[in-house]
């Protein structure tokens, strides 16, 4: 059923695409069909009102001393005026990034994008770092547990919310809100110093075997609360049936040990299909190496593999950790290198996709890498409504490519956050810098947003005919005395 394929040192990441375009006939791209730069079309099911907040949340995503600092900013302003603070973040950059603070706020937000052929993906979007589980350290173990198992039924409830979801349903998970941020990072560096501990054998066992030694009794504790979290989650999207789970990457410091618990439930649960799916941030150096290596795995273990390919939500934080603690950025050295980094890695997988042996989304707001993941779709013989193949962008962002493939036909999802306002601060600030001027951002939206808002007014509003010709009017007037 499952395929090894000898990779040539010279390029691992290309030879299933090359080899499956060989033998397809050449055609005219997909992709020349999709009208991304027709503002019109692809602003055509939003709101004035609704272009007109994206516009402003763009435009101060690109305040370089707001963002860069937007983290120190908030946590100031909310220790002198907590409430006043959640209100004005609430009615700007919540709205525009989150769907809501529960899931009954969130069903106007489905609804509306299940019109326009968009499907939704439910997430949770709290989370915690290791920087701020200070406060958490003084808690007793047990109402440390008590947060992290309502947390579990908050994605429990995500799951189950989730059969009012048209079709396939796909349900965004983070691991550390199931388990300790400071356990996930010293988990990852036991896995990093001792090597793959899940290459063989029981699944469950190696990776408790291999940690054991070196967690206290409390963090053993803890790993074991983890690993129930999420087998209680697998097992409920099992027995839904027709159903994925996205795991969310993190840091790198704490990704090891993700990585470990995804591959541990994708021996559990993927055996027939890719009922887990784990994500891949396509800006760090190692990101194509580690796909080879958990597709080879799933191959010779006999699995399905499951892959959500993403460019990467940490660059900030990562790239200041790493200078702080004096090793090399484990991130591309340019934003080109991430670009080419990531198209290799789409095609890889597609590869794999066109014979059968596992399942991707493409998650991206680069128009470009859709294009190209669209080409190569052709090319592979991959029809755009093809099973296997998704498209994923984030609530607020891309609404041009998300609206156009929805239309197109593409099986093209919205990841939809909600969450208490105060607890998807750390989201909406990621949200915030990846908008940024810096890191490539939201530009050309922005200047889309502002076309068709733009034609809008002169077309509609007689106020704006108006004011767009008082030199006519003028002129007119001057000529009749």
């Amino acid at each position: 059923m499952f395929r090894t394929t000898a990779v040539p040192a010279t390029d691992p990441m290309r030879q299933d695409s090359a080899e499956a375009t060989s033998k397809q006939p050449s055609a005219s791209p997909a992709f020349q069909d999709l009208k991304f730069d027709d503002a019109k079309e692809a602003f055509k099911a939003k709101s004035t009102g609704q272009l007109l907040q994206s516009l402003a949340v763009f435009k101060a995503c690109t305040i370089k001393p707001l963002v860069n600092n937007a983290d120190t900013l908030l946590a100031a302003s909310r220790r002198l005026a907590p409430s006043l603070v959640d209100h004005a973040v609430k009615h700007t950059f919540f709205r525009h990034f989150c769907g809501g603070e529960c899931v009954e706020s969130i069903q106007p937000t489905l609804q509306y994008l299940e019109r326009h052929g968009i499907r939704p993906i439910l997430n949770y979007a709290a989370e915690d770092d290791v920087k701020e589980e200070g406060e958490g350290d003084s808690c007793p173990l047990a109402a440390a547990e008590r947060k992290l198992d309502r947390n579990l039924d908050i994605f429990m409830r995500s799951i189950r919310d989730s059969d009012n979801v048209r079709n396939r349903a796909f349900v965004a998970i983070k691991v550390t809100p199931l388990g300790p941020p400071k356990l996930l990072e010293k988990m990852s560096e036991v896995l990093t110093a001792t090597g793959d501990p899940l290459d063989r054998g029981d699944a469950s066992a190696r990776l408790r075997d291999v940690l054991l030694p070196h967690l206290d009794p409390q963090e053993v504790t803890s790993l074991d609360a983890l690993i129930r979290r999420l087998d209680t989650l697998c097992d409920a999207v099992v027995a839904k049936g027709n159903s994925r789970i996205l795991m969310d990457a993190e840091h790198t410091y704490m990704q090891p040990a993700i990585d470990a618990l995804a591959i541990r439930a994708q021996q559990r649960c993927n055996r027939s299909e890719p009922v887990v799916i784990n994500t891949y941030q396509c800006y760090l150096k190692d990101a194509a190496a580690r796909i080879e290596r958990d597709m080879a795995r799933a191959a010779e273990e006999g699995w399905v593999f499951g892959a959500k390919t993403v460019r990467g939500a940490y660059m900030v934080v990562e790239r200041a950790r790493a200078q702080a603690l004096g090793y090399d950025s484990p991130i591309q050295d340019t934003l080109q290198a991430t670009h080419a980094n990531y198209d290799r890695c789409v095609e890889r997988i597609l590869g794999s996709v066109a014979h059968g042996d596992a399942e991707l989304m493409v998650a991206s707001h680069n128009q470009a890498s859709v294009e190209n993941a669209s080409r190569c779709m052709h090319r592979l013989g991959l029809d755009p409504s093809s099973r296997g193949v998704y498209f994923g962008q984030l609530l607020g962002m891309a609404d041009h490519l998300s609206f156009t493939l929805g239309r197109a036909g593409y099986r093209i999802h919205k990841i939809v956050p909600y969450g208490p306002v105060h607890e998807t601060l750390q989201y909406l600030i990621r949200r915030a810098q990846e908008n940024s001027d810096v890191l490539g951002g939201c530009g050309k939206e922005r200047n889309m947003i502002r076309t068709e808002l733009l034609r809008r007014l002169r077309q509609d509003n007689a106020l704006a005919r108006a004011l767009w010709r008082p030199r006519d009017s003028s002129r007119a007037a001057a000529a009749a005395a």
